[in-house]
């Protein structure tokens, strides 16, 4: 596998996270019900940390191709929550998921489409 076909693989790992943190507010709608749903917040926590962990594996090339991406935020934020778990705010996960992930899925989307 060369460094495309692992770089693709793992961006379809992170549209995956994307869609399901999306399916997740989705099906929650505002914060004050998604406060109250530990499995909903451990569901969406748990994609941001894949989705981190896949960022982390991008190659340098394609992370130097798309410097919109903030791939180094994403792996932080992924590092903080698997190891600061219990200083995660739930206000920021859920904001960054209304906020971030809309832009992010659609700046992957395009780069998958170019990989293609």
């Amino acid at each position: 596998m060369n460094n495309n076909e692992r770089d693709l693989f793992r961006l379809e790992h992170m549209r995956e996270c994307i869609q399901k943190i999306t399916a997740i507010v989705n099906s929650v709608v505002v914060f004050d019900v998604f406060e109250k749903k530990w499995i909903e917040q451990d569901a969406m926590i748990r994609n941001f940390e894949i989705l981190g962990e896949a960022a982390n594996h991008i190659s340098d090339e394609t992370k130097s191709a798309y410097p919109e991406i903030e791939w180094f935020k994403i792996r932080g934020m992924r590092n903080f929550m698997t190891h600061e778990y219990f200083g995660i705010r739930m206000k920021t996960i859920w904001d960054t998921a209304i906020k971030d992930i809309p832009i992010l899925g659609s700046q992957i989307d395009k780069i998958i489409a170019q990989f293609k």
